[in-house]
């Protein structure tokens, strides 16, 4: 069934069509709905079932492939106060989905060895990408960027192993992880502030560690909140517990892999913000270390 169809199913006569990102917005005469592919319909049921109803209604069966609900306008709220209320959405939905679940030993290795992988890969990576640049006569800006910064990139990768195997440690003792409901594409764009607040696009979503989620709001919206304030902000609602607190450490340590285009403007602004991420992380955990000593 094609978009004409399904608008024509229930009964949504267009009076005019505007595309925004991935979503098409469909204005009538007397309302206004977002017709986006995908079909959410089971996790809005889901999180009905848990007292979370901060996400639009679909308007259309289960079974079709593209969903329909009532657009809801974004009202304009100060930065500050959007990433906070976006945060505690957040941890509310964590808390409404939340449920235990005990793990083999070999499941906890699994995940362990997976993001061991991960880092092992991304060290590879970076000492081979180091040993191309420095047998340049002349570096390009975004190469010389990127050897400058990436004393402190291995220093994080050594940090995000330390970090996962003190996890691993407690987890072996424990054996026993918290599970929520991640929304799992925490962009800014995906959240709706009106008379309610509301999560949108749920294709990514999927049962998981809410360390997951908190990693991927931070990586979407560090340059908006420090990671102080958002540890202070979620944990107030929803505490981390000390293996997840390791878990996240280990996996918002790890650098981004750097891809090089044609554009050496855009690779120097990428390398800049990529170091920069890193050093507002550094920065974080010494402020950390330094309130540990004082207390």
């Amino acid at each position: 069934m094609n978009k004409q169809e399904i608008l024509e199913k229930y009964h949504i006569f267009p009076t005019r069509y505007q595309k925004y990102r991935t979503i098409d917005i469909i204005t009538t005469k007397n309302d206004c709905y977002v017709l986006k592919k995908g079909n959410y319909y089971n996790i809005y049921e889901y999180l009905q079932t848990r007292n979370f109803h901060h996400l639009p209604e679909p308007l259309n069966d289960r079974e079709e492939e593209y969903t329909i609900y009532r657009y809801i306008k974004d009202d304009p709220l100060p930065q500050e106060q959007r990433v906070s209320d976006f945060l505690y959405l957040l941890s509310i939905l964590h808390t409404k989905t939340t449920f235990y679940k005990t793990l083999e030993v070999d499941k906890i290795k699994e995940i362990f060895e997976s993001i061991r992988e991960r880092q092992d890969r991304l060290m590879e990576y970076y000492y081979n990408l180091q040993d191309r640049i420095e047998v340049e006569k002349y570096m390009a800006p975004s190469h010389y960027q990127l050897i400058r910064g990436l004393s402190l990139i291995y220093y994080h990768l050594t940090e995000s192993k330390n970090e996962i195997e003190i996890w691993y440690k407690g987890m072996i003792e424990k054996k026993k992880m918290r599970y929520v409901m991640t929304h799992g594409n925490l962009k800014k764009e995906h959240f709706i502030e009106n008379q309610e607040l509301y999560f949108i696009s749920w294709n990514q979503a999927r049962i998981h560690s809410p360390v997951y989620d908190l990693e991927n709001f931070y990586r979407n919206n560090w340059k908006d909140i420090t990671m102080g304030d958002l540890l202070e902000i979620y944990e107030s609602k929803y505490p981390l517990t000390k293996e997840e607190f390791h878990l996240f450490l280990s996996l918002v340590l790890l650098p981004q892999k750097i891809v090089f285009e044609d554009s050496e403007i855009k690779n120097t602004r990428r390398i800049y913000e990529w170091y920069q991420y890193h050093e507002q992380l550094e920065e974080w955990k010494k402020k950390t270390r330094r309130s540990q000593k004082e207390e």
